[in-house]
Protein backbone atom coordinates (compact mmCIF):
# COMPACT_ATOMS: atom_id res chain seq x y z
CA UNK A 1 0.00 0.00 0.00
CA UNK A 2 2.77 2.13 0.46
CA UNK A 3 4.05 2.45 -3.13
CA UNK A 4 1.70 5.17 -3.44
CA UNK A 5 4.69 7.31 -1.68
CA UNK A 6 6.29 7.20 -5.09
CA UNK A 7 3.63 9.09 -7.33
CA UNK A 8 4.76 12.59 -7.88
CA UNK A 9 2.77 15.80 -8.65
CA UNK A 10 3.68 18.56 -9.55
CA UNK A 11 2.18 22.22 -11.75
CA UNK A 12 3.95 23.73 -14.05
CA UNK A 13 2.80 26.55 -16.48
CA UNK A 14 2.33 25.50 -20.04
CA UNK A 15 1.43 28.18 -22.73
CA UNK A 16 0.08 31.08 -19.96
CA UNK A 17 -1.88 27.74 -18.22
CA UNK A 18 -1.28 25.74 -15.22
CA UNK A 19 -1.14 22.25 -15.89
CA UNK A 20 -0.99 19.60 -13.18
CA UNK A 21 1.86 16.77 -14.36
CA UNK A 22 1.52 13.01 -12.71
CA UNK A 23 4.25 10.78 -12.83
CA UNK A 24 3.23 7.67 -11.15
CA UNK A 25 5.00 4.35 -11.49
CA UNK A 26 2.95 2.70 -9.66
CA UNK A 27 -0.59 0.35 -11.03
CA UNK A 28 -2.69 2.33 -8.75
CA UNK A 29 -5.58 3.64 -10.60
CA UNK A 30 -6.52 7.76 -11.08
CA UNK A 31 -9.51 8.94 -10.18
CA UNK A 32 -9.20 12.26 -9.88
CA UNK A 33 -7.51 15.25 -10.35
CA UNK A 34 -7.72 19.76 -9.46
CA UNK A 35 -5.45 21.73 -8.90
CA UNK A 36 -3.83 20.82 -5.82
CA UNK A 37 -3.20 17.77 -6.76
CA UNK A 38 -4.52 13.73 -7.72
CA UNK A 39 -6.06 10.94 -6.14
CA UNK A 40 -5.82 7.72 -6.60
CA UNK A 41 -8.07 4.24 -5.63
CA UNK A 42 -5.56 2.03 -2.82
CA UNK A 43 -8.53 -0.34 -2.67
CA UNK A 44 -12.50 -0.86 -2.34
CA UNK A 45 -13.28 2.13 0.21
CA UNK A 46 -9.89 4.08 0.94
CA UNK A 47 -7.67 6.59 -1.52
CA UNK A 48 -5.26 9.10 -1.40
CA UNK A 49 -4.53 12.22 -2.67
CA UNK A 50 -1.20 13.52 -3.46
CA UNK A 51 -0.74 17.54 -3.31
CA UNK A 52 1.65 19.61 -5.37
CA UNK A 53 1.90 21.72 -2.17
CA UNK A 54 2.62 19.79 1.08
CA UNK A 55 1.01 22.47 3.36
CA UNK A 56 -2.49 21.76 1.73
CA UNK A 57 -2.25 18.31 2.83
CA UNK A 58 -2.08 19.57 6.17
CA UNK A 59 -4.75 21.91 6.09
CA UNK A 60 -7.19 18.99 4.29
CA UNK A 61 -6.27 17.06 7.05
CA UNK A 62 -6.99 19.68 9.53
CA UNK A 63 -10.41 20.25 8.03
CA UNK A 64 -11.25 16.72 7.43
CA UNK A 65 -10.64 16.04 11.32
CA UNK A 66 -12.83 19.30 12.29
CA UNK A 67 -15.93 17.91 10.38
CA UNK A 68 -15.29 14.44 11.11
CA UNK A 69 -18.24 14.14 13.92
CA UNK A 70 -20.65 15.36 11.24
CA UNK A 71 -20.02 12.57 8.67
CA UNK A 72 -20.85 15.35 5.63
CA UNK A 73 -16.87 14.38 4.88
CA UNK A 74 -14.27 10.90 4.22
CA UNK A 75 -13.36 9.58 6.82
CA UNK A 76 -9.70 10.22 7.35
CA UNK A 77 -7.06 7.65 7.94
CA UNK A 78 -3.96 9.14 7.77
CA UNK A 79 -2.00 12.28 7.13
CA UNK A 80 1.62 12.68 5.35
CA UNK A 81 3.77 14.85 4.16
CA UNK A 82 1.97 15.26 1.22
CA UNK A 83 -0.71 13.45 1.40
CA UNK A 84 -3.88 12.03 2.11
CA UNK A 85 -5.14 8.83 2.81
CA UNK A 86 -9.05 8.75 3.13
CA UNK A 87 -12.38 7.31 2.66
CA UNK A 88 -13.46 6.77 -1.10
CA UNK A 89 -16.49 8.24 -1.76
CA UNK A 90 -18.63 5.80 -4.46
CA UNK A 91 -21.28 7.54 -6.53
CA UNK A 92 -20.82 10.45 -9.45
CA UNK A 93 -20.17 14.18 -8.21
CA UNK A 94 -23.31 16.10 -8.37
CA UNK A 95 -22.75 18.36 -11.34
CA UNK A 96 -22.88 15.19 -13.40
CA UNK A 97 -26.10 13.92 -11.51
CA UNK A 98 -27.84 16.65 -12.26
CA UNK A 99 -26.46 17.22 -16.08
CA UNK A 100 -29.36 16.71 -18.16
CA UNK A 101 -32.07 17.16 -15.35
CA UNK A 102 -34.94 19.44 -15.36
CA UNK A 103 -35.31 19.65 -11.76
CA UNK A 104 -33.02 19.34 -8.54
CA UNK A 105 -34.74 16.98 -6.55
CA UNK A 106 -35.68 19.01 -3.16
CA UNK A 107 -33.78 16.53 -0.79
CA UNK A 108 -30.64 17.41 -2.73
CA UNK A 109 -31.16 20.89 -2.27
CA UNK A 110 -32.13 20.42 1.29
CA UNK A 111 -28.81 18.56 1.76
CA UNK A 112 -27.00 20.93 0.04
CA UNK A 113 -28.13 23.74 2.58
CA UNK A 114 -27.64 21.22 5.31
CA UNK A 115 -23.64 20.22 4.53
CA UNK A 116 -23.14 23.93 4.62
CA UNK A 117 -24.31 25.02 7.63
CA UNK A 118 -22.53 21.98 9.26
CA UNK A 119 -19.05 23.13 7.56
CA UNK A 120 -19.87 26.76 8.84
CA UNK A 121 -21.10 25.39 12.42
CA UNK A 122 -17.95 23.16 12.67
CA UNK A 123 -15.37 26.09 12.11
CA UNK A 124 -15.15 26.61 8.20
CA UNK A 125 -14.78 30.00 7.26
CA UNK A 126 -14.37 29.48 3.55
CA UNK A 127 -17.62 27.11 2.26
CA UNK A 128 -16.55 26.55 -1.25
CA UNK A 129 -19.29 24.07 -2.30
CA UNK A 130 -18.88 23.85 -5.99
CA UNK A 131 -21.47 20.92 -6.84
CA UNK A 132 -18.42 19.50 -8.58
CA UNK A 133 -17.33 18.50 -5.19
CA UNK A 134 -20.65 16.83 -3.75
CA UNK A 135 -20.78 13.22 -4.43
CA UNK A 136 -24.12 11.45 -4.50
CA UNK A 137 -23.28 8.18 -2.97
CA UNK A 138 -25.41 5.18 -2.13
CA UNK A 139 -29.14 6.27 -0.91
CA UNK A 140 -28.91 9.82 -3.01
CA UNK A 141 -26.67 10.71 -0.01
CA UNK A 142 -24.72 13.99 -0.47
CA UNK A 143 -20.84 13.92 1.33
CA UNK A 144 -18.26 16.92 0.34
CA UNK A 145 -14.78 16.77 -0.58
CA UNK A 146 -11.86 19.28 -1.35
CA UNK A 147 -11.54 21.36 1.79
CA UNK A 148 -8.14 22.27 2.14
CA UNK A 149 -8.78 26.09 2.10
CA UNK A 150 -11.78 25.59 4.50
CA UNK A 151 -10.51 26.50 7.91
CA UNK A 152 -8.02 28.42 6.72
CA UNK A 153 -9.57 31.19 3.46
CA UNK A 154 -12.39 33.55 4.48
CA UNK A 155 -14.67 33.21 1.61
CA UNK A 156 -18.09 32.25 3.59
CA UNK A 157 -20.36 32.89 0.32
CA UNK A 158 -18.53 32.02 -2.34
CA UNK A 159 -20.44 31.85 -5.52
CA UNK A 160 -19.30 28.84 -7.29
CA UNK A 161 -21.90 26.56 -6.22
CA UNK A 162 -24.97 28.77 -7.36
CA UNK A 163 -23.07 29.77 -10.75
CA UNK A 164 -22.36 26.02 -11.30
CA UNK A 165 -26.34 25.71 -11.18
CA UNK A 166 -26.88 29.04 -12.78
CA UNK A 167 -24.40 27.03 -15.74
CA UNK A 168 -27.22 23.51 -15.00
CA UNK A 169 -30.60 26.40 -15.56
CA UNK A 170 -31.33 24.93 -11.97
CA UNK A 171 -30.31 27.75 -9.91
CA UNK A 172 -33.97 29.02 -9.68
CA UNK A 173 -35.32 26.23 -8.99
CA UNK A 174 -32.92 25.57 -6.26
CA UNK A 175 -33.56 29.23 -4.70
CA UNK A 176 -37.22 28.45 -4.96
CA UNK A 177 -36.65 25.06 -2.36
CA UNK A 178 -34.10 27.17 -0.14
CA UNK A 179 -36.46 29.77 0.48
CA UNK A 180 -39.32 26.80 2.07
CA UNK A 181 -36.60 24.82 3.20
CA UNK A 182 -35.04 27.46 5.05
CA UNK A 183 -35.87 31.03 4.85
CA UNK A 184 -32.71 31.94 7.06
CA UNK A 185 -30.30 30.72 4.63
CA UNK A 186 -32.34 31.93 1.52
CA UNK A 187 -31.86 35.48 3.09
CA UNK A 188 -28.81 35.24 4.05
CA UNK A 189 -27.86 34.67 0.16
CA UNK A 190 -30.12 37.17 -0.88
CA UNK A 191 -28.03 39.73 1.41
CA UNK A 192 -24.53 38.52 0.99
CA UNK A 193 -24.60 37.16 -2.93
CA UNK A 194 -25.13 39.25 -5.83
CA UNK A 195 -26.78 36.91 -7.81
CA UNK A 196 -27.01 39.37 -11.01
CA UNK A 197 -23.17 39.12 -10.99
CA UNK A 198 -23.04 35.66 -10.92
Amino acid sequence: MDDFKSIKVERIEKNGKKELIIHNPTTLKLIGEGSQGAVFQLDEDICVKIYVNPNAATKEGKALEAAKETHIVPRLYEVGPNYVIMEYLKGPNLKDYLKGKQDIPESITEQIIMIRKELKRVGFIRIKTSIGHFVVTKGNVLKAIDHSDGLTMNDPYNPKMFRDLKKLGLLDTFLEQAKKIDPESYEDWQKNIDFNAI
